[in-house]
């Protein structure tokens, strides 16, 4: 049995005919016919009930062409997989990105894909986790990289960044001179967050609540620089992670240890699909082993 012969019959199918099929797959009728008597010769039955005026398909034809459809279709999947293969690195990916990426080494990272597939471009949307998630899931963009962490059967995330949240006070604070403050000890201050939509709010503010008591956030604000110079006019205290609050240090600023520890992870997400386009599969085992070979 050969591929082209399946071809030659679910033709003949299709048209209940020899004519329209031999002109469909660009062949002579005789050619055709030969092929598919040389095929049900093999198989032992016949597929086809020929008479002057019809081509009609036998219940072992009817059997067959099932399974020569699916054959097909099989072939075909493999082959459009094989091409895009062959032609993604001149792909393009929309990735989705924290405001505060910057503060962890995926700049770094994106520079190095780059450097090794030049002819991938790389787009960057930049917006909280929450409005990110749901880009994703609408296929808007291609993956993200968030900080909270959802249980979601259509997503599939890969641990990236494994950080704390820290306390960020002025010098002046009573905190400034501790090393490390207790979660239920700042029920009663004031706390400057990133926006409510950021994984960074979303786990704190549950942590808080966990500890039994609803956190008084004075200002949310997406900027670093400026969350890092509220606190030290001293209009609150700050928790941020601590890969952020170390690369922002700043005069008049102090940071303290959390307890208990407050994880901060920085995840890639993408959609939960095997049929993923290359260009993003390669994109994720290299950031893979480029965050394995830089432990960060």
């Amino acid at each position: 049995m050969e591929l082209h012969q399946l071809e030659y019959v679910l033709a003949v199918a299709k048209y209940n005919g020899f004519t329209r099929a031999a002109e469909e797959i660009k062949t002579s009728q005789s050619s055709l016919s030969q092929q598919i008597s040389k095929l049900e010769n093999e198989l032992g039955v016949s597929l086809f009930a020929r008479t002057t005026r019809s081509v009609q398909l036998t219940p072992a034809g009817k059997e067959f062409i099932t399974h020569a459809r699916q054959i097909m279709s099989t072939i075909n999947e493999a082959q459009r997989c094989i091409s895009e293969y062959a032609s993604f690195e001149k792909g393009h990916l929309l990735l989705g990105i924290i405001p505060i990426i910057g503060h962890y080494r995926i700049p770094n990272l994106m520079a190095s894909f780059k450097k090794n597939f030049p002819r991938v471009t790389l787009s960057l949307l930049e917006d909280q986790d929450d409005e990110l998630y749901g880009m994703l899931r609408s296929s808007k963009i291609d993956a993200a990289f968030v900080h909270h962490a959802v249980t979601d059967s259509r997503l599939k995330l890969y641990p990236i960044v494994t950080d704390q949240m820290v306390v960020v006070t002025s010098e002046h604070h009573p905190f400034a001179g501790c090393k490390s403050v207790a979660l239920k000890n700042l029920k009663y201050e004031n706390i400057i967050l990133p926006p409510p939509s950021s994984g960074h709010h979303i786990d704190f503010c549950n942590a808080c609540r966990s500890a039994g008591f609803e956190p008084n956030i004075l200002i949310t604000c997406s900027s670093v620089k400026t969350i890092l110079g509220f606190v030290r006019e001293e209009l609150g205290i700050a928790v941020l992670s601590s890969d952020v609050a170390a690369m922002d240090w700043e005069r008049g600023i102090r940071t303290i240890s959390l307890t208990p520890i407050i994880k901060q992870n920085l995840y890639l997400t993408t959609l939960n699909n095997a049929n993923l386009p290359p260009a993003l599969k390669v994109f994720i085992k290299f950031t893979l082993q480029w965050i394995d070979s830089h432990n960060c």
